[in-house]
This record gives C-alpha cells, sequence and structure tokens, in this order.
C-alpha cells in the first residue's frame, strides 16, 4: 500500500485536532460523571445502576484517553524540551498531592466527616494524602519524557523502552501485598512505580506508572504521525477500517476461550492494573473512538456549538481539578447533614449539573484574571517602549 499520498516527510499538519477535542470534551464529561458517584453512594436505592454508568461507561473513553491526549498535546506543545517536561512533571505531581488534601483532608479537618474512601482515613488519616491519582501519574509521565528528550531517545528506543517498562508492571500485578500504615508509608512513593495489593481502601494502586506510562508514549508517537499526515480522511478511514475488525477479532476470542471480554474489561482491579493484552484491547478502542469522533467532528466543527467543545477540550486539566474538589467538599456535607440520596437520574445529573456549572464559574474568573494580568503587562511593555523612544529623542 502506497502511503506517501497520506504522509509527508515534513510536518504538515500543525493545526487544532478537532477529533481530539470531541474526544477530550467526552472524556472529562465522563470523568466529572464517575466521580459525582464516589460523592453520593451512600444511597440505599438501586433505581438506577452507578456501577455501569460510572464504572463501566467511563473505562471505554475515560483516564486512559486522558492520558493518551496528554501524549499527543506534548508532540504538538512548543514547550516539550527536557526542562520544560521536568518542571511541568514536578508541578503536576505537586498539584496531585495538593488536590488530595483540598478535596479529602481539608473537608475532613472542617467537617470532622471524610468525604468519599472513609475506609482508608479509618486506618490512617495521613495516608490518603499520599494516595495516588491522575495527576500524580501525569507528573511522572512527564518526568519520564524529561529523560527521553535529555538522552534525545529515537521513537523506537522510546517505545521499545516503554513496552518493558509495561511488562515489568504486568508481572509486578498481584505479586507484592504491603498494607500501608504510617510506619511504612514510603510504600506510597513505591506505589506509584508498580502496582501494590492492599495499598487502598480498594486493595490496589490505581494509576500506577508502570501500568499506564503506554498510554501517553503512543499518545506522543500518534501525535508525530498526525502532525506528517497529510490527508487526515484517509488516514482516519483506514485506522477505522483496520482497528474495528481487530476489536470484533478480540472480542471472538475472548468468547472462544469462554471468557465474556465486557465484564473483564468493566473489572476494576484488570482496569487499574492492566497487562499488555488488555492494554492493546483499550489502544483499539482509542483508535476506534478517534477514528469515529473524527468523522463527527468534521461535520459538526462548522457550527456555534462547536466552541462548546473546544472550551471543554482546552480546560480539561482545570475542569478535572476544580470539579474533584466541589465533589469532595459536597461529598463532605452531604455526610456531615448525614444526607443519603438516592441513585435516581435526576440526583445524579442534577448534582453533575452543579459541579459543572461552579466550575465554570471558577474557570470564567479564572480566565478574566489572567485576563486583566496580560493587559495589564502589554500596557506596561507599551509605556516602556514609550520611554525608551522618547529617551532615544531627547538624545539625538
Amino acid at each position: 500500500m502506497d502511503l506517501s499520498h497520506i504522509f509527508s516527510p515534513e510536518k504538515v499538519n500543525n493545526g487544532r485536532q478537532t477529533a481530539f477535542d470531541l474526544c477530550k470534551t467526552l472524556c472529562i464529561i465522563l470523568m466529572i460523571l464517575c466521580h459525582v458517584f464516589y460523592a453520593i453512594k451512600y444511597s440505599t436505592t438501586a433505581t438506577l445502576n452507578p456501577t455501569y454508568i460510572a464504572h463501566n461507561i467511563v473505562r471505554l473513553l475515560g483516564a486512559q484517553f486522558f492520558m493518551f491526549s496528554m501524549g499527543m498535546g506534548l508532540a504538538y506543545s512548543r514547550n516539550s524540551d527536557a526542562k520544560g517536561c521536568l518542571k511541568r512533571g514536578i508541578i503536576l505531581l505537586l498539584t496531585g498531592y495538593f488536590l488530595n488534601f483540598l478535596r479529602e483532608i481539608l473537608p475532613w479537618m472542617i467537617t470532622g466527616k471524610y468525604p468519599m474512601f472513609a475506609g482508608i482515613m479509618t486506618n490512617d488519616k495521613f495516608l490518603m494524602f499520599l494516595s495516588c491519582d491522575i495527576l500524580q501519574f501525569a507528573g511522572l509521565a512527564f518526568l519520564y519524557f524529561a529523560v527521553v528528550k535529555h538522552f534525545k531517545w529515537s521513537n523506537l528506543k522510546t517505545f521499545i523502552i516503554t513496552l518493558f517498562i509495561t511488562v515489568i508492571g504486568a508481572f509486578c500485578t498481584n505479586e507484592f501485598t504491603i498494607k500501608l500504615t504510617s510506619e511504612n508509608f514510603y510504600f506510597s512513593f513505591i506505589g506509584l512505580l508498580i502496582p501494590i495489593k492492599n495499598f487502598t481502601i480498594n486493595d490496589y494502586v490505581c494509576f500506577s506508572f508502570s501500568n499506564w506510562i503506554i498510554y501517553p508514549v503512543f499518545g506522543w508517537l500518534f501525535g508525530k504521525v498526525i502532525q506528517r499526515c497529510r490527508n487526515l480522511d484517509k488516514f482516519y478511514l483506514y485506522l477505522f477500517l483496520i482497528s474495528a475488525p481487530i476489536f470484533l477479532m478480540a472480542w471472538a476470542s475472548f468468547d472462544a476461550v469462554g471468557r465474556n471480554m465486557w465484564l473483564i474489561l468493566m473489572n476494576p482491579v484488570v482496569y487499574h492494573q492492566q497487562n499488555p493484552i488488555i492494554l492493546a484491547v483499550y489502544l483499539n478502542i482509542i483508535a476506534i473512538a478517534i477514528s469515529i469522533a473524527h468523522m463527527f467532528s468534521n461535520y459538526f466543527s462548522k457550527y456555534k456549538f462547536w466552541n462548546i467543545i473546544k472550551h471543554f477540550s482546552s480546560e480539561l486539566p482545570t475542569l478535572y481539578i476544580v470539579s474533584w474538589i466541589i465533589i469532595g467538599w459536597i461529598g463532605a456535607w452531604l455526610k456531615y447533614n448525614n444526607k443519603f440520596l438516592t441513585k435516581d437520574s435526576e440526583n445524579i445529573f442534577f448534582i453533575f449539573f452543579l459541579v459543572v456549572i461552579l466550575s465554570e464559574i471558577y474557570i470564567y474568573f479564572k480566565n478574566k484574571y489572567k485576563k486583566r494580568k496580560l493587559e495589564k503587562v502589554k500596557i506596561l511593555i507599551s509605556k516602556t517602549q514609550e520611554e525608551q523612544t522618547d529617551s532615544e529623542i531627547r538624545q539625538r
């Protein structure tokens, strides 16, 4: 197959990727919805199955696409050198622990009620501060890219080393059993790198580096491919025609050996501690999702409402952080007032929209403050230039 009409030796596609805007918007909506269930899970009425919505649908295009798009964003970033990646990695790590404090520890300190994962706090309140989440992983991923950039690894070398790390993570899964206490809290940092059982109340590390690094690396490599793509329509069509049959073949293969692939993918331990086979399936799902998103975005991106999609996509990190803080405080308030919401869709989506609206209010004032600050800087630069011009005129 001659692909010269699709790919170019030079970078020809540096514009905004509308397909990723759509997927990232869907990703953050699903993630916020998933997190809302943590705040209202004290319900006893099962009129709506929260496990199916929060833990199943979100797993098709949730955290893994968050990390995949992070890698692709790095491929398009102008500040992607080793120093820039190192700085972003440290900031993300610190932000992750600061988020733990704001959404979990601080609500408990004020209300005396722990918002979500009360079992961990019962054992040791200090340990929840050290829990590993997406931001901690993202920080480690950028530190990894800092190493890649510093030593100038080739794409192939980066890919091979990443696969090796992934295999190590697969072998470590369910092999290390450590009951985390304040006496051995340093294992929390080891858990950032490899999966450890009995690490949290859920008995596993959610996003260990070795299990998840494949996603940002694949996103980064995918971004490099897209940059040299002359014809995105044909590329995504071929990608869909390849990935969709592979997914159906994988499903049939699981059925052939008496395993239900859907139930396996939805298992929380399998999801958070993914082996190479499950990783391949999820990467295939990402390929299908991006291909379909490109088809939709080609048609809908010309309409005004697409600005909403672009907004959610560009504000994804802020929405993730702010929504989590709001959800944590809602959970603490519900427990403090002994509120037990039912799992009716009205309550679920009421809190979901409330969280989104409050997050958007914060983003509005944040952007307004940044705009004013930028205007002040421009005025200051303009005045400085005028003074320099006046000084030069006087000297003449």
